[in-house]
């Protein structure tokens, strides 16, 4: 940032946004292509979803929270969401959809967050709703990098964006 600019809320949540579908996709692009589309199973009944599942659902959830923020309908969530035949055409995907959602986010003004948008768990505040995707992402992160430990990599794959503001 730089001296003299404000730093809104919304700026920085849409900012956040951006760098995680960055740091989501070195993770998806650190994986061995072996164990892309590996589901780790512990029992029979295991809902596991493989690293390329993980990155559609991230990819399907901006979307679908960009689609809140202009009033649109509740999207059901695909029942396949290993959607992309490569690993490049994924993260791509992921990257244009966080940036188009945090375009979205930086047109918003601070009473704007008090407004009560329509979602698929419910009615929420944007304050809140504006979260959820970088949650999710970095929900999704975590079980990249489980998927990673379980096949033996034991490294921490980060880059600069996840040690930035």
């Amino acid at each position: 940032m730089s001296e003299g600019s404000e730093l809104t809320v919304v700026a920085f949540q849409a900012r956040q946004i951006e760098k995680a579908a960055k740091i989501m996709a070195h993770f998806v692009e650190s994986t061995r292509e072996d164990r892309l589309r590996w589901r780790p199973s512990t029992e029979p009944g295991s809902q596991t979803r493989s690293v390329m599942e993980l990155v559609g659902e991230c990819i399907f959830a901006n979307r679908r929270f960009l689609s809140f923020l202009h009033g649109g309908p509740i999207i059901k969530s695909p029942e396949n969401l290993d959607l992309y035949e490569s690993v490049n055409e994924a993260t791509s995907a992921l990257k244009v959809s966080a940036d188009e959602l945090a375009a979205e986010i930086r047109k918003l003004q601070a009473q704007d967050l008090d407004r009560v948008i329509t979602t698929h768990r419910g009615p929420m505040p944007l304050a809140l709703a504006i979260q959820f995707p970088l949650r999710n992402m970095t929900y999704h992160m975590g079980q990249i990098n489980m998927i990673q430990l379980l096949y033996g990599d034991t490294e921490f794959h980060v880059t600069e964006e996840f040690v930035t503001l």
